[in-house]
């Protein structure tokens, strides 16, 4: 029973529990998920605007520096003077654009100086590297800012590094273009990881048929690749050619993640694309507070062993007291009364010691040995005060039928108490039950609801109950007949 009570409540608190806790996480995880893919869309169009004005103010740095005396002076001479002052004016260009002020956070990976047929002066750190070099056939932007006199954004593939470029023209006192000043600066992964910080998300640029650079760690970086060039290979060559795409999932570093590919919006048709893309896991951790359900789950669970331990012991304890007790009386214990301790269970208790009296014919007493309530008989000569005792001169009398004074006390005499003594107690009950049915036949009543064995188990109760309130070693009664009324009256025997 105490297992069923716990078993059955641990059930609907582990039921209602874990419902909650998968309805509330899913319910969280889902609606996160679908706010961080909505999103996505406006992060990719705020870091197209990023990378615009990101280009917007490399054209005007450059154009700033290109359009200095310093960069003017270096055509005012020629030959190795020349090609001095440009080494000059490059290293100078990239110390002005390291200054943090510049917003670019380093120097240029490569500052060129060329004249106006896009032949290279000189770069910065190496003045013999480059020299001579016809920059157009690798960047031929650098001819169409000289023909045009007009600064150009490009992405210029070189020594294996992918840089963002700005090239302004360098025009003399009479706006004649003297050459052209070249500033890159890498895609590099520190770059995306700036990017990244002021978006919010992960950023990665491809190029060819491979990740450039990403703001994710190499191994993430890798499985990204694998994603992109394997189950996502149609999407990014799409994004290659100019098309922007639609959100996709992939598996990158052992979590999902969401991303959009798109081309670079400057310059068009360069073949290089970003990836806008967030950790889907991290962004819907926030539904692990749902956890906060299963511990509560499991409190409880052992709040409802602890509590239905003792509830069930509360109320098991007293029914297997009374159970056991039920069994004794059918198994012949007569005599036997249950005495629970429950104020939940001990009305039970009296009721059924109140039925058990009904069918053994035992009245049920109080601890001075009277008959509780309106019983049918107790032993005439045991009332305290001068008021009618209740007394009954046979089972299933009314209370009526043996009303006594209280001149009838317990006889205390030493001859009378020896007589009964003497007699044995077979024979004794045998007569005393004769003498009673004689005595009432005599007055006209009916004796036929008296059985002898009833008579005799209610005498020898009362008989115990007399003996120990008197202090005697027994008590017998005799038979009397007082104004039309039987009556029996206790022998005190010391």
């Amino acid at each position: 029973m105490r297992l069923k009570i716990i078993a059955g409540n641990l059930i609907i608190v582990a039921v209602v529990g874990l419902g909650a806790f998968f309805m509330v996480r899913s319910q969280v995880t889902e609606g996160l998920a679908q706010r961080l893919e909505s999103r996505l869309p406006h992060e990719q169009q705020l870091f197209a605007q990023s990378w615009d004005l990101s280009v917007y103010r490399l054209l005007q740095q450059t154009s700033a520096q290109a359009s200095s005396a310093d960069a003017r002076s270096v055509f005012a001479a020629s030959g190795d003077s020349r090609r001095r002052r440009a080494y000059e004016l490059a290293q100078d260009t990239s110390g002005w654009f390291q200054d943090p002020a510049r917003g670019r956070g380093g120097p240029p990976d490569l500052v060129v100086v060329t004249d106006n047929s896009g032949v290279v002066v000189a770069r910065d750190n190496d003045i013999n590297r480059m020299y001579g070099q016809p920059l157009g056939d690798d960047l031929p932007d650098v001819i169409d800012v000289l023909r045009s006199k007009e600064p150009r954004f490009a992405i210029w593939r070189r020594e294996g590094k992918l840089l963002q470029t700005g090239i302004a023209p360098i025009a003399g006192e009479g706006g004649a273009v003297l050459g052209a000043l070249v500033v890159g600066y890498d895609i590099s992964s520190g770059y995306a990881s700036s990017e990244a910080r002021l978006l919010g998300h992960d950023i990665a640029f491809v190029s060819g048929e491979s990740v450039y650079s990403a703001s994710l760690d190499a191994a993430r970086s890798a499985d990204l690749q694998q994603a992109l060039f394997g189950d996502l290979a149609r999407t990014t060559k799409a994004a290659l050619g100019g098309q922007v795409s639609s959100s996709w999932y992939a598996s990158v570093g052992g979590d999902t993640y969401v991303g959009i590919v798109a081309p670079l919006p400057r310059p068009a048709a360069s073949g290089v694309a970003y990836a806008v893309l967030a950790d889907r896991d991290a962004a819907t951790s926030l539904a692990s507070a749902a956890n906060a359900i299963l511990w509560l789950t499991g409190l409880g669970i052992i709040a409802i062993i602890v509590f239905g331990f003792l509830l069930a012991n509360h109320f098991l304890r007293p029914l297997e007291t009374i159970e056991e007790g039920v069994l004794a009386v059918i198994n012949g214990d007569t005599n036997l009364r249950l005495d629970v301790e429950s104020a939940e269970l001990g009305g039970l208790a009296y009721r059924i010691n109140q039925l058990i009296n009904v069918f053994t014919g035992v009245e049920e007493q109080d601890a001075e040995g009277r008959t509780a309530g309106t019983s049918e008989w107790a032993p005439v000569g045991d009332v305290e005060s001068e008021a009618p005792a209740t007394a009954a001169a046979a089972v299933g009398a009314s209370p009526s039928a043996a009303a006594t004074q209280g001149d009838d006390a317990p006889i205390d005499e030493p001859e009378a108490a020896a007589a009964l003594a003497a007699e044995p107690e077979q024979s004794y009950y045998a007569r005393l039950y004769r003498e009673y049915v004689a005595a009432k036949k005599a007055l006209g009543e009916d004796v036929s609801n008296v059985p002898e064995a009833r008579f005799v188990q209610r005498i020898k109760g009362n008989e115990a109950n007399l003996a120990q309130k008197h202090g005697c070693r027994m008590v017998r009664f005799q038979v009397q007949t007082r104004a039309n009324q039987v009556i029996l009256r206790p022998v005190l025997i010391r």
